[in-house]
């Protein structure tokens, strides 16, 4: 066991002492070729750094000096084929490599304006929070008569991914899947109502837990440079709801006592309509990782339509038969004693989300280079 241990020690520290040579031997040789490249000896170049880019031996900053320094040259010797396969060659090393006036030469910045690196499809993934906020567009009740409605908050989840189109370096065509659990309890309550047997005040209280797939497509506006880039977006979704199912209780209070009434969960799929659509408007940061990113995401997505297909109730405390006073709506014998029925209503939710961003950069010549802006730029910044 010793034996194996030095053995593996001793492997370790020569491929560790072989990289650092190689590194070594290849930093001298980039700075011959930059010695040779200042003394005016540009067809010596390709040949000095031709062993190490063969064999892969520089690193990737060492990558990026050899193809910056071989591009210069071969403009100088005019063969722009080669600079532009050197550049190009450059961008594959350093994706996110950008030739200015301050560090670079000018034909090259102007070689530069031939090619993009901009990814063309960018994926993503992340996990979050939601709360939903319900909006009720009409407000329904087993028996006429005054009470109150609250709607309290509570906390959902989601995980998901999507992926962008870039159109250039800020706009961004997206669609997202997105697998939300979203809840929300009503409590409704009631006081002193005469047309039952006993005069009860009480609170119906339900709880929803739904289970949606969400399908968003948005317009994405990003911020292309600096270590925290912002971005925001405005699109259209499609919801479609997997499951619904809810809690209902009924805590009738009789003179000074309270008598609840709970079952089990009752299945409301049937009950809500399975397609719907929704606004939606979000926006965040992404936080530069090397060549990738983390996000956070605080979206809105704001629901169109009614959410309520086919209203059913359950009896009212002490009547049963009370259901039968409102004939369009149809009796549950599921959920006796809950006094409940459904409000049409419109569903809303909150997110914020975190998340991965890995860009898939393709550098690549483009068909029209941007030259003649970039002269522009460069004799506005010189005045």
């Amino acid at each position: 066991m010793q034996l194996k241990k030095t053995i593996t020690v001793v492997f370790l520290f020569f491929c560790c002492w072989t990289v650092t040579a190689q590194n070594t031997e290849c930093e001298q040789t980039l700075i011959q070729a930059a010695d040779e490249f200042n003394s005016g000896h540009f067809y010596e170049i390709p040949s000095l750094l031709k062993p190490c880019l063969d064999k892969n031996d520089f690193t990737k900053e060492q990558r990026v000096r050899a193809y910056l320094l071989l591009s210069q040259a071969y403009l100088i010797i005019d063969d722009p084929i080669a600079a532009e396969d050197s550049y190009l060659k450059l961008l594959r090393a350093d994706p996110e490599y950008v030739a200015t006036k301050e560090k670079d030469p000018i034909d090259v910045v102007y070689l530069s304006t031939k090619f993009t690196s901009t990814p063309i499809f960018t994926p993503h993934a992340g996990i979050g929070a939601n709360v939903s906020f319900v909006r009720t567009i009409w407000d329904n009740s087993v028996i006429p008569t005054a009470y109150k409605t609250k709607q309290i908050l509570k906390p959902g989840f989601m995980v998901g991914g999507g992926m962008d189109w870039n159109i250039n370096e800020h706009w961004s065509v997206c669609a997202d899947v997105i697998l939300s659990y979203k809840t929300f309890k009503t409590t409704k309550i009631f006081e002193n109502v005469p047309s039952l047997p006993l005069s009860l005040n009480g609170k119906s209280i339900v709880i929803e837990k739904q289970y949606w797939m969400d399908v968003p497509l948005y317009l994405k506006y990003t911020v292309s440079k600096g270590q925290i880039r912002p971005f925001g977006y405005v699109g259209y979704a499609v919801n479609s709801l997997l499951g619904s199912k809810g809690s209902l209780e009924y805590d009738a209070q009789t003179g000074s006592s309270v008598v609840p009434s709970t079952g089990q969960d009752e299945k409301f799929t049937y009950r809500r309509m399975s397609l719907n659509s929704s606004l939606v408007l979000g926006g965040g940061v992404r936080y530069k990782i090397g060549t990738d990113y983390l996000y956070a995401d605080v979206r809105y997505m704001a629901g169109l339509y009614n959410l309520v297909g086919r209203n059913i109730y359950g009896p009212t405390p002490g009547n049963p038969t009370n259901a039968a006073q409102v004939g369009k709506f149809a009796n549950s014998p599921d959920a006796p004693f809950y006094f409940y029925v459904d409000s049409y209503f419109r569903l809303d939710n909150l997110s914020v989300s975190f998340g991965y961003v890995r860009p898939l950069y393709k550098p690549r010549k483009i068909k029209r280079a941007r030259t003649k802006s970039v002269f522009r730029k460069i004799r506005r910044e010189e005045k």
